[in-house]
């Protein structure tokens, strides 16, 4: 079978979150939440994940915004209430019942898909087996974005184990055939092009650099990289990535944490045109979309009472933009 190749394309992809129940929106599923996500209203209403026209609805508003492909959320077999929380109660439908409905869905409209594997374990044999299982079930399936001719996968969580142990977690499945196109989603270390393919700052919220200064200096690490030994034998890859805003300081322990990214305004929409020009300087392989849902953060551009489809319509833009300027260095 041939499929698309993405490898030479440029794509525009948004991360897309399928762990939402009625209960997220008024805090009844996740107390925890209710104050975060007190000032979300998208224009479905309080939605389930899980449901077929909630799920038709968004790509549709995918194609609005011009997007090419979604990086799923997801994590085998979770059942999308449970937040990946090993101690939830919370009932909802399987992660991978939701995936093949947005892989399906999306394929009937244009939009190709692949996940975001949310690693947030120290067992390294359950990250192998959760990749296993998606690489095996969408190897040769068209509706899975496919470049170089493997599957895509997207990895969150790469710094928690290092690079050793996912050079040996990738390593391995390459050992059984099980390759894949591997994006670290987050993780601006060049030293993983060892057993990556691409990366990526999901949420650019330094304190000390700009969006410019960030994605900049990561090209110029990249084609660093790729003057060496190492990057002539298999160049990396770097997708930059553009966001709206982001907020989180309603949600719980954030602001304690060591790692807390901050929060950016949106300003009507400025502080998105400056990713995007950030990340149009850094001449990126693919456009990443933080993100179409994840309204809990509020990074999202899902068409919302609070906005309506001005993020839409932004993104639209600026996914035709990109795609035009790269047709303008071709010729």
């Amino acid at each position: 079978m041939s499929l698309p190749d993405a490898a030479t394309e440029r794509i525009a992809m948004a991360y897309y979150y399928i762990w939402y129940t009625k209960g997220w929106f008024d805090g009844s599923s996740i107390p925890q939440f209710r104050a975060t996500m007190s000032d979300v209203h998208p224009m479905l209403g309080s939605y389930d994940s899980s449901d077929p026209d909630v799920i038709a609805a968004h790509i549709d508003q995918c194609k609005l915004a011009k997007l090419d492909a979604l990086a799923v959320s997801w994590w085998k077999g979770k059942n999308n209430a449970s937040w990946l929380r090993s101690d939830s109660h919370h009932q909802g439908a399987n992660q991978d019942d939701i995936l093949e409905t947005v892989m399906t869905t999306g394929y009937e409209r244009g939009i190709r898909s692949t996940i975001i594997l949310e690693a947030y374990t120290d067992d390294a044999e359950l990250i192998y087996d959760a990749l296993k299982y998606y690489i095996e079930r969408y190897c040769n399936d068209p509706r899975a974005l496919h470049a170089q001719g493997r599957p895509v996968v997207c990895s969150w969580n790469t710094w928690n184990l290092g690079l050793e142990v996912w050079n040996g977690i990738i390593g391995r499945l390459r050992e059984e055939g099980l390759d894949a196109f591997h994006i670290a989603t987050n993780q601006p270390e060049t030293s993983f092009f060892e057993c990556f393919d691409a990366i990526d700052i999901y949420t650019p919220l330094s304190v000390t650099d700009t969006a410019m200064e960030t994605y900049t200096g990561l090209r110029a690490e990249v084609d660093a990289f790729n003057l060496t030994d190492a990057g002539k034998a298999k160049p990396g890859r770097w997708h930059a990535t553009i966001m709206p805003g982001f907020e989180d300081r309603m949600m719980v322990d954030r602001l304690s944490r060591d790692d807390y990214a901050h929060f950016r305004y949106r300003h009507g929409g400025d502080y998105y045109w400056e990713t995007f020009a950030a990340a149009m300087a850094s001449q990126p392989e693919w456009l990443h979309v933080t993100s179409f849902n994840e309204l809990a953060e509020h990074s999202h551009i899902e068409d919302t009472l609070e906005y309506g489809s001005r993020y839409l319509d932004l993104t639209a833009r600026f996914v035709g933009e990109y795609k035009a300027a790269a047709q303008i260095r071709k010729s």
